[in-house]
């Protein structure tokens, strides 16, 4: 173990950093208020399902077209205040009850003739029960001849027992981390929960030579969070080297918003492009950026960011999204609806909407762009000429790259439409009772 790093570590080469290079065009300005207003007012507009459409089964899968599984496991030992993904307060029977329906509803989905290279589990804690994380693991190479499997977890879920089932199945694991700094990580709940920023440290140096790429997700834009603290942590995370990192600035979730600010207090979007200004300059060798938020060692990486380098994908298990054929599907949030549905042999998806040609170019651009192509295979005239006269492309046809300045564009604008999907999630989730969180029965299923 070669020691967790010290705060002086950081403050003895702050100097080194260059604040009059290139990206001294990140900031909060005019630009930056546009992009923002634009995609509020966007997501608004799109976002939006339709009632009363009665949807029995996904569509069958184009040939010819690629196709990435998204798999959601919605249980959480203990809840992240901050958190907007759909998940419930992890109850044995029923995620155990659970993954049998997710199973059988996978095996609906080969049955409509879907394959898929490759497949993300998300959560909600993946590895909450980690003998049924992998017997669904195998059923998805079984069925759908899965090359690639990415799972995220936290720091209490990649110890001795966890790890039985995941090395040598997973080739991506995503750890959330989110800060190793003690003081955040007291404030959001973390710290009784996972343990220090220095234990952490720890277990995850343990499993860096145990799977391809161990991913780790770290968050900055605290409210009052310094340039010194987050400079602390990225320094943290240089020393650690995992193959991959990620930094994502603070979301609230929609529902807890309000009254997790008033605790923590609201972090400025000043600060927010001070601090991702910081992480560009930070984050070098033997990194290069491949996403406005994404980091990873220079060769034999993936990233699996499955909304940028997939354009369709199926999502299976409660509060998954799937987008085919320029429509968007959500399935139930109800744990209980979930497996009627399935039960019943129908398609646990129970909202939609379908977007015109137009507004599926804008969203490609978006995301394009977020994974940093200069010259994206969708850019609808007038927004990428829009994006060019804000500064944030520059050259042209093969030779555009996508400028510092916009990159935390595209970050602001990523951002606007997670939150719109944070309110979709709210919306989806605000008549939920207490027999929506349980999943009892469990007779109509064959033997797994």
């Amino acid at each position: 173990m070669s020691g967790f790093p010290r705060e002086t570590s950081f403050s003895k080469g702050v100097s080194h950093f260059d604040s009059s290079s290139g990206e001294d065009s990140i900031e909060w300005d005019w630009s930056a208020k546009l992009v923002r207003s634009v995609m509020k007012q966007a997501v608004k507009y799109y976002l939006r399902f339709n009632d009363g459409t009665e949807i029995t089964s996904l569509p069958e899968p184009i040939a010819g077209r690629s196709y990435m599984l998204y798999v959601h496991i919605p249980f959480c030992i203990t809840l992240c205040p901050y958190c907007s993904f759909h998940r419930f307060k992890f109850h044995q029977e029923t995620a155990a009850n659970y993954f049998r329906f997710l199973r059988e509803e996978m095996r609906m989905t080969a049955a409509l003739g879907y394959r898929f290279d490759s497949v993300c589990f998300g959560g909600g804690t993946t590895t909450v029960i980690p003998q049924e994380l992998a017997k669904t693991i195998d059923l998805a190479k079984e069925l759908f001849d899965v090359k690639d499997v990415s799972i995220e977890t936290d720091p209490n879920h990649i110890d001795p027992e966890n790890l039985e089932y995941t090395v040598g199945r997973v080739d991506r694991l995503s750890v959330g981390i989110q800060t190793f700094n003690d003081k955040y990580l007291e404030r959001i709940g973390r710290k009784l929960k996972f343990g220090s920023g220095e234990e952490q440290y720890r277990k995850v140096e343990e499993i860096l030579k145990l799977f391809p790429v161990v991913n780790v997700d770290m968050m900055y834009n605290f409210p009052e969070q310094t340039a010194q603290e987050l400079g602390e942590d990225i320094f943290t995370v240089l020393k650690l080297n995992p193959q991959q990192v990620t930094f994502y600035p603070l979301m609230y979730a929609p529902f807890a918003g309000h009254k997790f600010g008033k605790r923590l207090g609201r972090a400025g979007y000043e600060s927010e492009a001070g601090h991702y200004k910081l992480i560009t300059q930070m984050m070098g060798d033997p990194y290069i950026q491949r996403t406005s938020w994404a980091y990873a060692h220079k060769a034999g990486t993936n990233i699996d960011e499955y909304v940028v380098e997939h354009q369709e994908y199926v999502g299976l298990g409660s509060g998954a999204f799937s987008f085919l054929d320029g429509t968007l599907y959500a399935n139930s949030f109800s744990l209980k609806t979930y497996a009627d549905r399935i039960s019943a042999g129908q398609t646990s998806a129970t909202k939609s909407v379908t977007f015109a040609p137009s507004a599926i170019n804008r969203y490609r651009m978006m995301v394009e762009m977020f994974g940093l192509q200069g010259n994206p295979a969708h850019k609808p005239f007038i927004e990428y000429n829009a994006l060019r006269l804000l500064g944030a492309v520059k050259g042209s046809g093969k030779n555009a790259v996508i400028t510092p300045k916009g990159m935390f564009l595209l970050s602001v604008m990523l951002k606007c439409f997670y939150n719109g999907m944070d309110y979709i999630r709210e919306s989806m989730r605000r008549n939920l009772t207490a027999a929506d969180e349980r999943i009892m029965n469990i007779s109509s299923l064959p033997s797994d």
